[in-house]
């Protein structure tokens, strides 16, 4: 009977070094900045980039003078700067698999009433990451297509998988 705790979900999973892991999403805004840079790159926009930098959020830091960790928010609002960036220059947006996927379900998750409706019972799949989450029948599109979705900027909704 002492071994029962085994065998829940959460804690079958071998043992594994975590010290590495970071908190925040510090390394997901840094990609983000680096998505924008190589769209800029191709589509040099000065005024572009100046209303990019200026959505982003402030870097936060400790009374100490260390920063913060990078919260979700921050990070959502940096990849919604972006997508804006690659709508106003013509770019297509290549959002960051990871940052794209946890405003994705950060939105998800706190989505409108309409948008809840309709993703309710199914999986999201990003059709151009390595990311899905929720149950059921799977609802897909590109990555800046379901955020865009999800954040109410379209009445696009994400559909079954073509067959």
């Amino acid at each position: 009977m002492s071994d029962v705790w085994r065998e829940l979900p959460l804690f079958g999973r071998p043992r594994v070094d975590e010290s590495g892991v970071q908190p925040g999403w510090d390394a997901e805004l840094a990609a983000v900045r680096e998505a924008a840079s190589a769209a800029l790159a191709q589509h040099p926009d000065a005024a572009a980039a100046d209303a990019f930098d200026a959505a982003l959020p402030a870097p936060r830091v400790r009374r100490d003078g260390t920063p913060r960790p990078t919260k979700l928010a921050e990070l959502d609002r940096a990849v919604y700067a972006y997508l804006d960036l690659c709508a106003r220059i013509g770019a297509t947006a290549a959002v960051p698999p990871r940052a794209a996927g946890a405003v994705a379900l950060g939105r998800a998750a706190s989505a409108p009433t309409e948008i809840r409706a309709v993703i309710a019972g199914h999986s999201l799949r990003a059709t151009d990451a390595d990311w899905s989450f929720g149950r059921g029948p799977v609802l897909e599109d590109t990555a800046a297509a379901l955020l865009d979705f999800l954040g109410g900027r379209s009445l696009r909704a994400p559909r079954p998988p073509s067959r």
